[in-house]
């Protein structure tokens, strides 16, 4: 299942892998990344070849909510 929010007007994308992690991505965007990031980081790792970062499942839902809190989801 994928999720679509607007942080700063900017499409992110957070959708659950077979493994049950999280992929989270969004158009290269500065002041996108500089909200993202910080909520992504510690929580699961950045995955240069798809420039997204994986979650992993523990911590799925509180990355979900924060990304809500930030943005508009679609």
């Amino acid at each position: 299942m994928q999720q679509k929010f607007f942080v700063l007007g900017v499409p992110v994308f957070a959708r659950k892998l077979p493994s049950g992690d999280m992929a989270v991505w969004h158009p290269f965007n500065s002041d996108v990344q500089a909200v993202v990031e910080p909520i992504c980081r510690g929580r699961g790792y950045w995955q240069p070849d798809f420039t997204n970062w994986i979650v992993k499942s523990p911590h799925t839902s509180s990355v979900l909510l924060e990304l809500a809190a930030v943005g508009r989801s679609v």
